[in-house]
């Protein structure tokens, strides 16, 4: 009795030191791994290192070692079938033959003979209903299998006889409930992870769900709409998302978290989590994992952009090319002013020079607006050389409105077709104004023309500027016409909006 009790309490030990390192995730997913892994060596290798701490842990008895080195080798031979149950009771049975004493072979055979055993029943425990208690009662037979071979190849018979009898009780009892308690900890390891898992899974979804947003339309302002729900999501104070590709250096402390933002090997960004309270290793580990679809979804929206920018320049090459009558017509007239008047013709040859070099040779995704509007004189200086006192304009933005950035060419279809379709009464009258409409800016290109009749069909050059401005500023930007004794073109963008910066500004000089 005295020994059942001794053993048991020492089995309740190494079940309780296992319990208490097992208690953080990582540990529990590593366990829970092990023993639903593949690969069953590494489960045999385990069950030996169990199984030696099982002969350290016994009780000398005349010669032999009362243990519970069984308990690992049965549970690696239910979960890792004949490779790991060969494995790990040879292991620990090589162990037991080196310490030696009367019944050092008997009892190494015998744990070989309790491993393959075990490992007959690998099939019925993975399909029973009650893994615990399956184990549990082949831990038994297991151990009378062991103790019956301990019986024969133990010499003389008294001894055998003597060292069984005291054995029986002890070595049962305690591998039975060594064996129960591994499979308990082992399925309380699979169901955390497993309510962690769909935890994380359901978390995931709601992240995608923010996402969407942010991938329909990559700016800074959707980002930071979506760091904020990621915030609530995690339950965490703040989270932060930059996409910079060089970081200057930051305080770090216990209430912060930086985790790197990785794409084919370079860091694309960084997410940096706040928490007054700071974290422990399971909230560590959920943000960890969550960072990787943030990866994927911050990936996704760069390529999106991407694809924009693509597609805003490929709109402005086609505008670029959309009027070659114009060009050809302002030939026609240097030609005419060549021989009528030479510096006019000098003068508009420049303003040629400077309207085709802001078409073709500009790659900025933003210029200022006096650039825009410097280009715009050209193109009515030139206009107005050919129409005459037919033509005349009128500029007016001030200081304010002309370093806002825009993107280039939006007011040439505008005045083109101002000065196409604004004639009236044998006159042209084109007038440019901007003025500050809450936090926008609206452009007003205004001619003297007829104005659009019913059912009007918008021209290419007009539906590239819409597309334009909805990829940049989405639908921020818009676009409105107003019969108002002529047409008055409202062009509405953004004074301060924050998906300006998610685009490239290095060719922006404007500011």
């Amino acid at each position: 009795m005295f020994l059942a009790i001794t053993l048991l309490s020492r089995v309740a030990l190494l079940g309780l030191i296992v319990f208490v390192v097992i208690q953080s995730y990582s540990a529990r997913i590593s366990l829970a791994k092990i023993f639903n892994t593949k690969k069953p060596y590494i489960l045999g290798l385990i069950g030996g290192i169990f199984g030696v701490a099982g002969n350290f842990l016994g009780l000398p008895y005349k010669g032999a070692i009362i243990n519970f080195r069984d308990m690992g080798i049965i549970v690696t031979a239910l979960y890792g079938g004949f490779p790991a149950a060969l494995i790990g009771s040879t292991i620990a049975s090589i162990h037991r033959y080196l310490l030696g004493g009367p019944a050092a072979f008997a009892c190494a055979l015998g744990t070989i003979g309790a491993g393959l055993f075990s490992s007959v029943f690998r099939k019925r425990f993975f399909h029973s209903k009650n893994k615990i208690l399956a184990g549990s009662v082949v831990a038994i037979f297991a151990e009378l299998i062991h103790l019956s071979i301990a019986y024969f190849f133990i010499y003389p018979p008294e001894l055998a006889a003597d060292i069984v009898f005291n054995a029986l009780i002890p070595m049962t009892v305690s591998n039975f409930l060594g064996v129960g308690l591994t499979l308990t900890l082992v399925k309380q390891s699979e169901l955390y992870v497993k309510n962690f898992s769909s935890q994380i899974f359901s978390i995931t979804l709601r992240v995608f769900e923010s996402a969407v947003r942010l991938l329909e339309n990559p700016n800074m302002e959707n980002l930071n709409l979506f760091s904020k729900d990621l915030a609530k999501i995690l339950n965490v104070d703040k989270l932060t998302i930059k996409l910079e590709d060089e970081f200057k250096p930051e305080k770090k402390g216990e209430c912060r978290l930086f985790i790197p933002l990785i794409s084919r090997g370079k860091i694309i960004g960084r997410i940096i989590v706040e928490n007054r309270d700071g974290f422990d290793e399971d909230q560590i580990f959920m943000i960890k994992q969550i960072s990787k679809f943030v990866e994927i979804v911050v990936i996704g929206a760069t390529a999106v952009r991407e694809a924009i920018l693509a597609r805003e320049a490929m709109m402005r090459d086609f505008m670029s090319k959309l009027g070659p009558h114009f060009i050809f017509n302002t030939l026609a007239s240097i030609r005419y002013l060549t021989v009528n008047n030479a510096n006019d013709a000098v003068k508009m040859i420049d303003n040629l020079s400077e309207l085709l070099r802001y078409y073709f040779k500009n790659q900025k995704t933003f210029v200022s607006l006096n650039e825009e509007i410097k280009i715009i004189e050209c193109y009515l200086s030139i206009m107005k050389a050919r129409y005459g006192d037919i033509l005349s304009y009128h500029i007016n933005v001030t200081g304010d409105f002309r370093n806002h950035p825009v993107p280039p060419m939006i007011l040439q279809p505008v005045i083109e077709n101002a000065v196409e379709h604004g004639e009236k009464n044998g006159k042209i009258y084109v007038k440019i104004e901007a003025e500050k409409y809450g936090d926008c800016m609206i452009l007003k290109v205004s001619d003297s023309g007829k104005g659009l009749s019913r059912g009007f069909k918008k021209g290419v050059g007009m539906k590239l500027l819409e597309t334009r401005l909805e990829n940049i500023y989405s639908k921020k930007a818009s676009v409105k016409y107003v019969n108002d004794n002529g047409l008055t073109v409202l062009i509405k963008i953004p004074l301060e909006c924050e998906s300006v910066n998610m685009y490239d500004k290095s060719g922006y000089s404007g500011r």
